[in-house]
């Protein structure tokens, strides 16, 4: 293996890909992400970077 290869590894060890925890933190990001959109884009929903519309 190279070099690079083990970084990446080593990399995606760290960061616990494939476990549980990266799964639901995933979920997670991937649904407030979801509700920023229909939220246009703001995840209060007011479409004001302070959150006051």
């Amino acid at each position: 293996m190279t070099e690079k290869e083990l970084k990446v590894m080593a990399e995606g060890k760290r960061l616990g890909i494939g476990s549980k925890e990266f799964l639901q933190r995933h979920n997670d990001i991937m649904r407030m992400a979801d509700g920023a959109q229909q939220n246009g884009g703001k995840p209060d929903g007011t479409g004001s970077e302070d959150g006051n519309a």
